[in-house]
């Protein structure tokens, strides 16, 4: 029941206690009968509202992460065009234990890309993970051929494993294209190239867009679009003016079953040394497309004039590079990125280019000595003739003797 406000705004100002409207509803005979069969059967139509299976089924749809469905779909369309080159393959879904032990044996050593090229051996494991997912999908809970306690599909786990160790000793998946994080200096010059600023409403947005990801460690694009102003609180503490970040789902914390005894990002932001933010800042209301969400971070090094591989995903690897080289500690690392592990942060640092040169610098071998004079070629006295080996003694001494140094001699000298 909502109270309309202006009504009450001539009424004399009263104050009530819990006690007193107890009280109240006790003593007025006008209030209705709670425990009557008419109001109950009315409240419970009212509070409870029955669902049926297709929302159900669209609710827990609505959960799952996007790149997740699409990773099972790839894998399943694998498997299909490999199923229909291939004669008798059952369908995954009514294949039993023994059938599928023996035909993801094959499946892994045989499927290609569409060019007819390998895959690498991180892909095929996410194929495979992908088949799994959609056997769950298909709400069949009985098998698991990537769990090793599974000694129905041992087979096919060592098979798998040894494919995934050929690949790489043919050196496929060993070059990994890591996107970069905005280094200190870069994003100094970011700033001095007035791509960031308040000048503009562009210029707010990519500022805004930034310092999300830094400083509360947002993901590329999903985080951004579901972002609500009830997320942020701005207050001020014996520390000084603080902004604080609320997280809700996210790709690292869902709030499930198996996320029970986790908890949301709760960060708070001291806010220091930062730019100056003008007045008169004016928002407007119409939200950013998913689309020009996920190039936005493209377009700021772009206009900054950075070379490197650059995209929204470099924004939570800025945030675990910096506090990395700060010498902050992991833990507190992984509460601003909302990583679960110390093995998932460490993905995410990236040393800078000063540290790397001295790295570097420590491995080099030792410099080359530098010669005044080149050494003498190395001659043969056996070919020497007489006058030539005379000749070369005195060009010896000349050479690697200027002045003579005579010891222990009597010199005659004759008029």
């Amino acid at each position: 029941m909502a109270l309309d406000l202006p009504e009450l705004k001539n009424e004399p100002v009263m104050d009530f206690n819990i006690g007193d409207i107890l009280d109240i509803m006790e003593t007025d005979s006008s209030a209705p009968n709670l425990s009557s069969p008419e109001v109950e059967i009315e409240m419970k139509n009212e509070r409870f509202e029955p669902v049926s299976d297709d929302e159900i089924q669209r609710l827990i749809d609505s959960q799952k992460n996007p790149n997740t469905r699409k990773n099972t779909t790839w894998a399943i369309e694998t498997f299909n065009k490999w199923r229909a080159e291939r004669d008798n393959v059952p369908l995954l879904t009514e294949m039993n234990s023994e059938s599928l032990n023996y035909w993801m044996q094959r499946f892994v050593l045989e499927v290609r890309k569409q060019d007819g090229s390998e895959y690498p051996p991180r892909s095929l494991y996410y194929i495979v993970c992908g088949l799994l997912r959609f056997i769950r999908d298909e709400n069949i809970h009985n098998v698991n051929f990537l769990d090793e306690k599974d000694h129905r599909f041992a087979v096919f786990q060592r098979v798998l494993d040894a494919r995934m160790k050929e690949l790489l000793s043919k050196g496929l998946g060993t070059k990994v294209r890591q996107v970069d994080p905005i280094l200190p200096e870069n994003e100094e010059k970011i700033w001095n190239q007035k791509v960031f600023g308040m000048q503009s409403s562009l210029a707010l947005q990519y500022t805004v867009f930034f310092y999300n990801c830094k400083l509360f460690g947002l993901r590329g694009y999903d985080e951004h679009k579901s972002l609500k102003c009830d997320q942020f609180e701005v207050g001020c503490d014996e520390r000084g003016k603080y902004i604080r970040f609320h997280g809700r789902s996210s790709k690292t914390y869902k709030g499930g079953l198996k996320h029970i005894q986790l908890q949301n990002k709760d960060i708070k932001h001291y806010c220091l040394n930062g730019k100056p933010l003008a007045v008169g800042i004016r928002y407007g209301e119409q939200v950013l497309g998913i689309n020009k969400i996920k190039g936005l971070m493209k377009e700021i090094t772009g206009q900054a004039g950075l070379l490197g591989n650059f995209t929204n995903h470099s924004g939570k690897r800025t945030c675990a590079t910096h506090l990395y080289q700060a010498g902050v500690d992991e833990q507190e690392i992984m509460s601003r990125t909302g990583h679960r592990s110390e093995t998932a942060v460490r993905k995410y640092k990236r040393s800078n280019s000063v540290l790397l040169e001295n790295v570097s610098k420590v491995l080099d071998p030792p410099k080359m000595m530098k010669f005044e004079e080149p050494l003498p070629p190395v001659i043969n006295q056996e070919n020497l003739s007489m006058n030539d080996s005379k000749e070369f003694d005195n060009q010896e001494n000349v050479t690697r003797n200027p002045q003579s140094v005579f010891n222990n001699c009597v010199f005659n000298f004759k008029p």
